[in-house]
């Protein structure tokens, strides 16, 4: 996975973070994570097709996303639910659909799949693609981090 990848997509979600749910965002150090890992609670998935293959990632803890909840709708929730779900899946979407317009100022042409939402103790991601690149990212709501793998479609 190339690292040029990286940028666009931490700078989409700093900028959707910060005009949409009025929060600053602070990127940690970079890791590389190895397929399966440990995820927290709340995660979105969602797939990329096109020139670029592969899945995105966005995990939280619980309370974290219903931080995002609050910021979102006006509204608090004491646990979450469908709304919540609903919510994080949303962002995951606008989020995704940033990253992958300033990717294609790169030239790489892309299309993302609906998000998928996990919630649970002990989950474990696993995809065939082989490494994650983690941006970790801290707000004053909470953690988040990106789980990305990305590779070039050969045509």
């Amino acid at each position: 996975m190339k690292q040029e990848y990286i940028n666009p997509i931490f700078e989409a979600t700093k900028s959707v973070l910060q005009n949409m749910i009025q929060v600053e965002v602070e990127r940690g150090e970079l890791e590389v994570r190895k397929s399966p890992f440990a995820a927290q609670k709340v995660n979105a998935s969602i797939g990329v097709t096109g020139d670029l293959k592969g899945f995105i990632y966005y995990s939280m803890a619980d309370t974290t996303a219903l931080e995002v909840f609050a910021k979102m709708a006006g509204m608090s929730a004491d646990k979450f639910d469908e709304l919540v779900s609903s919510a994080i899946g949303e962002l995951a979407n606008i989020v995704t659909g940033n990253s992958l317009t300033n990717l294609s100022e790169l030239g790489y042409q892309c299309d993302i799949t609906p998000p998928s939402i996990t919630y649970g103790d002990n989950v474990q991601i696993t995809t065939n693609q082989r490494k994650f690149l983690v941006i970790p990212l801290k707000t004053d709501i909470g953690d988040f981090e990106i789980n990305v793998s990305l590779e070039e479609n050969k045509k």
